[in-house]
């Protein structure tokens, strides 16, 4: 499971229904701290949950000092998977559904599992 759950979030996008980056200048802010902005080569935590079991999205990034290692810091534990990971922020390519490409859009590269939570968990 924890090899499987590094390979599906190396590499995605910081994008989410939860996480706006800012495609222009290559940048996010930390959940926790607003006038925080993080850039590629950064280290980060990264809480994501899996819609309905099919759609990994993410919930929050957050800058390397908070200490943020459970889903239960950061998340109530839901009926659905739920993951905290460490990573380092990448500058690579993608294209929005409905936008044009962006050449330096962040995701996530150097991927740790941290904690994990089934779907079973929030019964």
């Amino acid at each position: 499971m924890q090899c499987d759950l590094v390979e599906q979030f190396t590499g995605l996008v910081v994008e989410s229904l939860y996480v706006t980056q800012d495609f222009g200048t290559a940048t996010v802010g930390c959940r926790q701290c607003p006038d925080t902005t993080l850039v590629s080569g950064d280290r980060v935590t990264v809480a994501l949950s899996c819609y309905e079991d099919f759609s990994w999205e993410i919930e929050g990034v957050y800058c390397a000092s908070h200490g943020i290692d459970s889903v239960e810091s950061v998340m109530d534990i839901r009926a659905e998977q739920q993951a905290v990971v460490s990573a380092v922020l990448e500058a690579s390519g993608y294209y929005p559904p409905r936008g044009r490409f962006q050449p330096d859009a962040l995701t996530l590269g150097e991927v740790g599992l941290l904690d994990f939570s089934p779907t079973e968990a929030g019964y």
